[in-house]
């Protein structure tokens, strides 16, 4: 029969929230180094296969909340795209209690929620480049919305309005209360 204590210490669920958390940013959490700042901070995950890195100054993880929080100088890339903002907030789904009660739940995938882009915002994605103060992403509904000042750049055209919503999946983009200047082929 095996005891209940480890070095003095009854080993309960608190201690392995612990381990989870510490191997969690162990294995999510790499340093890397870049250029003159040797504190980059770098996250990397998988998403249906399509690898998605996220660099900045600081990166802030908060397993209750279900959130990671990117500040100074960030960058986003997933294959073609790339966006650059300020700072981010990245949320995810609450894990259900059988998962937190799990050891194994350091390795579980978690679902992505919502991934909000402030200050300074350019996306860019093939010859489209979109500007705005705030960018919010939707996983469920994959759309993007950009408020905040936004405007498009295709080529020559632009694309200005109060709000500009991207529907990645569809390549459609709804432009409210805006104009457009458009230059003919």
């Amino acid at each position: 029969m095996r005891s209940g204590r480890t070095y003095g210490r009854e080993y309960g669920k608190q201690q392995t929230i612990i381990v989870c958390i510490a191997l969690f940013i162990l294995l999510a959490w790499p340093v890397a180094c870049r250029g003159k700042d040797e504190s980059i901070a770098k996250f990397v995950s998988q998403d249906q296969g399509r690898a998605l890195s996220i660099s900045s100054s600081k990166m802030t993880l908060n397993n209750q909340m279900n959130t990671i929080i990117f500040e100074g100088d960030v960058i986003i890339e997933q294959e073609a795209m790339t966006l650059k903002a300020d700072a981010v907030d990245v949320v995810f789904e609450p894990a259900s209690d059988r998962e937190n009660g799990l050891i194994e739940g350091v390795e579980r995938k978690r679902t992505l929620s919502t991934i909000t882009a402030t200050g300074d915002i350019k996306f860019i994605q093939g010859d489209r480049t979109i500007y705005a103060n705030t960018v919010v992403y939707f996983k469920k509904d994959e759309k993007m919305v950009f408020t905040g000042s936004p405007r498009i750049l295709e080529r020559q055209d632009e694309l200005k309005g109060k709000k500009i919503t991207v529907y990645i999946l569809e390549d459609r983009v709804v432009v409210e209360g805006g104009e457009a200047i458009i230059h003919p082929k």
